[in-house]
């Protein structure tokens, strides 16, 4: 079991009482590891800055100083450190200081001439029992408080779900509205809709757990960037799609509206971008006022977000700038494919595959025919590929795992483009020679950020398709074989020498520290700090 060390801070003006009692900690640290003398100070001035520097568990201190005394400084200290312990040493039998010092709230306060070691690591074992205690009280709140948001999350998502769906009466949306002081909703209000961007990838790329916990960062992001603008609420709603509402008291004008919904829509994809690297797309409906237009309202909205099908990523849509959709178009898309599918051979380039899935992709965006015609088209062509070429391939393909529900129409027909040129080529084995590139291409670049779309683009495939491929190459998602490998190097890098946390997390390029102890532990059962004590006890033998 490791113990932890409490770090403890001397203020004294006496040199032969610091001496003491540094040999004194040294002589402790000899039979336990239990306290850790960091800094020294003498006097009460200095004391302050040295404990305002290192922050201290413990501070043993002599009261009459110069300057300052030690009564005096805790009391300046108590507000910037609460939970720090102070004992207090003195030459002086006083009752002042005895009163002053119980008003302070001192821990100990042990005559020091003479001075007792029985009785100052009787005092440092009562600081630690304190600090223990105080912690253990930390985690269960904390614990508690997760709790609770967990199921409040979870009750709001129940809520939205069964609202918009048109299964709660509005009598009873009232009463949950004012158990969870959603006031909102009887003034004027747009419903939105976030969805992620490149989600097939993100399903691939993070475990179930991950996953859970992105989402609930997005969904914390998004309502604290609608709470700066406004009133509101965010909630996820299902897979990749998260459902909000911006609220407001007073009357606008539609120039206005459209405005705050441009601008919260910007910042809502800027925010979710820069704080968790994750692309979204926004999309808004009409105003609406009262419960019983939320179903309206979210129609809209959703209906606006079908317009990010044409779009690439990190986009914002208001009823004032949606697609008008040909849908009479759809036999000659049909006979374009088929055409396509014609000429598709397996001697075909990767430069002409290209330029016949580009006449497809301007056709298209020159007269879009809607989501829920064109992915199922795509979905046929994906199927008529693969039963042209299945004879003689040596690759097996199901028609069901071509990705149509999350995916763009770009994504999809470059998807589409990668799998029929690795599919004509069975055999050749050419895109395990691409994994192997990636994979080359991570390692040179493992001190970076990297991201799934800068590796797609080194090797020349679409996201999305990279993505899966490599899953299945390497029975690993590529943010989990990239974490894996930042974690072995700095395996490799604490076992050289003893890197604090931030040095640690810049050395293999990963930003946030908490999320790096995260990963740390996951891979290897410890803390980086407990996995260098325990290789610096293995060293000692």
């Amino acid at each position: 079991m490791i113990v932890r060390a409490y770090t403890c801070l001397i203020v004294d003006d006496e040199d032969l009482i610091i001496q003491r009692l540094e040999l004194f900690f040294k002589a402790l640290s000899n039979k336990e590891h239990k306290f850790r003398l960091v800094g020294k100070a003498n006097n009460g001035m200095k004391g302050i800055e040295e404990c305002l520097r290192l922050k201290p568990d413990i501070v043993i201190s002599d009261i009459v100083m110069p300057q300052m005394d030690g009564i005096s400084m805790i009391e300046q200290l108590k507000p910037e450190l609460p939970r720090t312990q102070y004992i207090l040493l003195t030459a002086y039998s006083s009752f002042e200081y005895a009163q002053r010092a119980i008003h302070a709230n001192v821990l100990e306060y042990i005559v020091k001439v003479p001075l007792r070691e029985a009785d100052l690591e009787r005092a440092l074992n009562k600081a630690a029992g304190i600090w223990d205690e105080l912690k253990k009280k930390e985690e269960e709140l904390q614990s508690l408080n997760v709790s609770v948001l967990e199921n409040k999350y979870r009750v709001r998502k129940q809520f939205f779900n069964e609202l918009i769906r048109g299964e709660i009466p509005t009598h009873r949306a009232t009463d949950f509205a004012n158990r969870m002081q959603f006031h909102f909703f009887q003034a004027n209000y747009c419903c939105f809709i976030v969805e992620m961007n490149l989600y097939e990838s993100f399903r691939n790329e993070y475990s179930a757990v991950d996953q859970s916990i992105l989402k609930y960062a997005i969904t914390n992001v998004i309502e604290e960037t609608v709470m700066n603008v406004g009133m509101g609420v965010a909630v996820d709603l299902s897979d990749n799609r998260f459902i909000g509402f911006l609220s407001w008291e007073n009357t606008r004008s539609d120039k206005d509206t459209e405005y705050a919904c441009q601008t919260l829509g910007s910042q809502i994809v800027h925010h979710l971008n820069q704080y968790l690297n994750q692309m979204v797309s926004v999309a808004f409906g009409h105003p609406h006022r009262g419960w019983e237009s939320i179903k309206k309202a979210y129609t809209e909205a959703e209906n606006g977000s079908e317009d990010f099908y044409y779009h690439a990523e990190k986009v914002v849509k208001t009823p004032a700038n949606r697609f008008h959709y040909d849908n009479k178009r759809k036999e000659d898309f049909q006979q374009k494919t088929a055409d396509f599918l014609g000429r598709l051979h397996r001697r075909v380039s990767k430069e002409v595959l290209d330029k016949e899935l580009a006449a497809l992709n301007q056709f298209v965006m020159e007269n879009k025919i809607h989501k829920s015609i064109m992915a199922p088209m795509l979905r046929d062509l994906y199927r008529d590929i693969t039963a042209k070429f299945k004879s003689a391939s040596t690759i097996t393909a199901d028609v069901e795992e071509f990705p149509v529900e999350f995916m763009t129409f770009r994504e999809q027909l470059a998807y589409i483009g990668d799998f029929t040129f690795e599919y004509v080529h069975a055999g050749q084995l050419r895109h395990r020679a691409e994994i192997m590139r990636a994979m080359r291409f991570i390692d040179k670049n493992l001190k970076q950020r990297l991201t799934l779309e800068a590796i797609a683009e080194d090797v020349n495939l679409a996201p999305s398709y990279f993505s899966s491929l490599f899953k299945k190459t390497m029975n690993e998602g590529v943010i989990s074989y990239i974490n894996r490998k930042k974690i072995q190097m700095s395996l490799e890098l604490l076992n050289v020498q003893d890197y604090s946390l931030l040095e640690l997390c810049e050395e293999v390029g990963i930003v946030n520290e908490g999320y790096f102890c995260k990963l740390f532990k996951e891979y290897t059962g410890d803390t980086p700090k407990q996995y260098r004590m325990k290789m610096t006890r293995y060293e000692s033998k």
